[in-house]
């Protein structure tokens, strides 16, 4: 009986949807991967056994390439995005032309990671494997041409959130200038609040992903324990987000 009642609570039930679902375990492994490049570089050697230490940089390896195959239908899902922005001609169009550069930033970023994966397992470029394919330059700079397509994706994802930030902001501003009464002001206005804390949630979380994939591309020198904080926070908010639309 007991039994029963735990798989048919609803939170239960919401679980459930929100683990089976392919981005879901993706982000979970996501988090796991930049947790652990947070531990690699501040070791916590006080509270870490050696052991656990020397340990992590295979579990970073593991969780990175765990994800991978995760990913290789994503393009998909970008591809279809990108064809709804060029076909809706009534949105505004910096917020159409931005979402359609992210989607085809992503589109090629999941493209090209779709080579990482033959060529951590050694399958492409591996010692008597494919060694003449892994001599093209798109296939050997594959890791940075992808960082510089999610650079580009999340560049375009920064125009679109300044760009709603400034429809949101102006709309309040009209609003509130048309004669109407505070309280009418007070309950018009909880929406565009709900509309700015989403729009400055993914803002942050792009800002903090442009670090992660500038210093991929670019190689800054950005220590792995910022990095590895970073990538903590905007899987967790991702995960976040997989939640809330999963209800």
């Amino acid at each position: 009986m007991s039994v029963d009642l735990l798989v048919q609570h609803p939170i239960y039930k919401h679980l459930l949807k929100f683990s089976s679902s392919t981005d879901a375990r993706e982000k979970i492994l996501r988090l796991l991967q930049y947790f652990v490049r947070f531990l690699r570089f501040w070791k916590f050697r006080s509270t870490l056994s050696p052991e656990l230490v020397a340990l992590l940089p295979s579990l970073q390896n593991f969780f990175t390439m765990a994800r991978k195959p995760l990913r290789v239908l994503k393009p998909l899902n970008n591809l279809k995005a990108l064809s709804i922005c060029i076909s809706d001609e009534l949105s505004d169009p910096v917020l159409r032309y931005s979402e359609a550069i992210k989607q085809f930033g992503l589109l090629l970023f999941f493209g090209l990671d779709l080579i990482q994966l033959p060529k951590m397992l050694g399958l492409l470029g591996g010692k008597g494997v494919n060694e003449n394919l892994a001599k093209y330059k798109v296939i050997k700079n594959a890791n940075k041409y992808a960082a510089a397509m999610w650079c580009l994706s999340i560049f375009a994802g920064i125009t679109k959130n300044l760009r709603q930030f400034q429809m949101v902001i102006v709309r309040y501003l009209n609003e509130k200038n048309m004669n109407k009464s505070e309280s009418e002001i007070n309950q018009e206005g909880k929406p565009h609040s709900l509309a700015v804390n989403k729009i400055q949630r993914d803002f942050v979380k792009n800002i903090l992903d442009m670090v992660i994939a500038s210093n991929m591309y670019g190689n800054f020198g950005i220590n792995d324990g910022i990095i590895g904080g970073f990538g903590v926070i905007t899987s967790i908010l991702g995960l976040q987000d997989l939640w809330n639309t999963s209800v």
